[in-house]
């Protein structure tokens, strides 16, 4: 019977770094370990700064983040994720700058901070004579003027709408993110130095090239603020809607009348948006929500999907729109769907199958399509500028996802990539800030890594004892508390969710295993007794002989190094699974010469002037 083997890496600072899955997942970076840890151990202003300094918008993220932190948390592989996104929420309530009646109190608060603990960025500007425009106040373009403001440049938003904020103002429901939330971080960027010009449309008020001629720079984040709609028989009739238009209407304030039987087609997070807006309107008596994918394929998150059928959504899988059925006014009167029998093909690229003989009709007086959304790009026309173009129509971004083909002219968030996450855009938006101070001073700005490595004991408790609370291992994820049904509905603006008090607050961040923290071995002091893999109760440590270990280059040259022999030869051993580590300490703690050690890894990723 063949011996099993197991591939092995040697740790170095990618893999130290990959360990902590919740920061390597978020697309800014940030340290939701570091935060959760500090709410954990009830500090909680540190907690809110490690989430807000390399987020302009964390207060908004703590409200609707799709939590990428959460889906890359280790602790899901156990039980349950570690409730990131409402831990974030509940430091935001704490010393957010929702709490600051002045905001140039917390731009000067922020701005100290950044000097302190910063990633490097903080008063590098090059008077470029000119300031540096943006197309579009959503949370791009807001993430790239508020880096830029803290290099020390004027940046100008000029957005379309009457209210800044992008999808965050006129696609994201009040009950989900209260405008105010929204309003304090937008004043608060604004109290940087941040200019914003509401109800200006480029193309029409002014052209993209004179913006150009005027500006250092010019970003373009316009967002995907169009719905997308499907060629289906019928759709012309009159009460068929774009689900992201009915969104932007809502909510800046304009008289909508739908209804009483509302259809929404779509399973993202926007046709539940739009579904459980619509169950908010006067006169509606029901929502049906119908999509294409099976359950377990829906895009949106669980939790609007538990909520909506809370809020009597109904919702039916695996069905696609065949037709629809109007009166002899032209008013929309049904729906018919087919059984979609398979969203992807044996290439896992979209290709829906129906059966056709197999249909439902659904009753409507209004339907909403809701399957994506795309772009207004009416003011590139006659703009003069030899913007590069896809086959698709959309503007050519260089492979750093922010440059175009014209020197000076840069894109950000949805317009660069398609439609993604708020985070996402964020991430997008800060990337921007650094390619248009690139482009001005004529300098690049280096990532330099720094690393450490400490020992993590509780001093205050046996040696070698890793500082975790009693069981932590058995606490149970709590869900958000919810108002009541009842009292949701009454008012589009009254938030659903009610946020962690206190103690569950922080027995929620007990949950956190601390990735940060590594088991180090000592292989001069090791006697391979195996004390170590018989304690563990993850079954995370295994011994092993060296002929049945693999790996790259680096480990046939550390054993080489060390035993002068290649390939490898007699001997053994221990190997770690670090996904089941659940950074518990009986390893180092049951050790009888001490070779082992749990150690903290510390980084820090900050730029360096060329």
């Amino acid at each position: 019977m063949p011996k099993p083997t197991f591939q092995v890496v040697i740790p170095n600072y990618n893999y130290w770094k990959q360990n902590i899955k919740c920061q390597t997942g978020c697309p800014v970076d940030t340290d939701s370990r570091g935060y959760v840890r500090a709410i954990a151990e009830g500090d909680y202003e540190k907690a809110y700064w490690i989430a807000r300094i390399p987020n302009p918008l964390a207060s908004i993220c703590g409200r609707i983040c799709a939590a990428p932190c959460e889906l890359a948390c280790r602790r899901k592989w156990i039980d349950d994720a570690v409730s990131i996104r409402a831990l974030k929420r509940f430091v935001t309530e704490q010393y957010g700058v929702e709490i600051y009646q002045d905001k140039k109190d917390f731009a000067r608060s922020l701005k100290d901070k950044f000097e302190v603990k910063g990633s490097g960025i903080a008063g590098i500007a090059q008077n470029p004579g000119k300031p540096v425009s943006i197309v579009g106040a959503g949370p791009a373009g807001l993430a790239c003027a508020h880096e830029l403001a803290l290099m020390g440049y004027k940046p100008i938003i000029y957005e379309m709408e009457n209210i800044a904020g992008g999808m965050c103002a006129v696609g994201i429901p009040p009950y989900r993110l209260p405008r105010k939330i929204l309003q304090a971080e937008i004043d608060a960027i604004k109290a940087l130095g941040v200019e914003i010009r509401l109800g200006i449309r480029i193309g029409k008020d002014i052209t993209l090239k004179t913006l150009y001629n005027e500006s250092a720079a010019v970003l373009l984040a316009v967002g995907a603020k169009k719905s997308r709609m499907l060629p289906v028989e019928g759709a012309d009739s009159i009460g068929v809607l774009g689900g992201v238009d009915f969104l932007r209407d809502v909510f800046t304030g304009k008289d909508v009348k739908i209804g009483p039987k509302v259809v929404v087609m779509g399973g993202g997070n926007v046709a539940y948006d739009v579904a459980r807006t619509s169950i908010r309107q006067k006169g509606v008596e029901s929502v049906a929500l119908v999509c294409i994918e099976e359950f377990q394929q829906m895009l949106a998150d669980k939790i609007e999907i538990e909520e909506g059928e809370e809020e009597g959504i109904k919702r039916i899988n695996s069905f696609g729109p065949h037709k629809i059925e109007s009166d002899k006014n032209g008013s929309v009167k049904s729906i018919t769907f087919k059984r979609c029998l398979s969203v992807f093909d044996s290439e896992e690229k979209f290709n829906p199958r129906y059966d056709e003989s197999d249909t439902m009709t659904l009753p409507a007086d209004t339907i909403f399509f809701s399957i994506g959304q795309s772009y207004d790009l009416s003011f590139l026309k006659e703009c003069d500028l030899d913007i590069e173009m896809t086959e698709r129509g959309m503007i050519k971004a260089a492979p750093n996802q922010v440059s175009t083909s014209v020197p000076g002219l840069f894109v950000a968030g949805d317009l660069a990539y398609g439609p993604r996450l708020v985070i996402d855009a964020v991430a997008n938006g800060k990337k921007a800030a650094l390619a248009i101070h690139s482009h001005i001073s004529g300098k690049s700005l280096h990532l330099q890594n720094l690393e450490r490595h400490t020992e993590f004991y509780d001093h205050e408790v046996s040696h070698n004892e890793v500082s975790h609370t009693e069981d932590y291992e058995k606490i149970n994820r709590k869900p958000v508390p919810v108002i009541p049904v009842d009292k949701r509905l009454e008012d589009i603006s009254t938030t659903v969710e009610t946020g962690f008090i206190k103690e569950v607050a922080e027995n929620q961040g007990n949950r956190c295993l601390n990735c940060a923290v590594n088991t180090i071995f000592n292989g001069d002091r090791c006697i391979l007794c195996g004390g170590c893999a018989d304690v563990c109760p993850e079954y995370c440590l295994r011994l092993v002989s060296l002929e049945n270990i693999r790996g790259d280059e680096s480990l046939t040259k550390l054993f080489k190094n060390r035993y002068g022999m290649e390939p490898l030869g007699t001997g053994s051993a221990i190997i770690k699974d670090e996904d089941r580590c659940i950074r518990c300490g009986l390893c180092a703690k049951r050790c009888p010469v001490d070779a082992i050690t749990m150690e903290r890894f510390l980084f820090k990723e900050v730029f360096e002037r060329a």
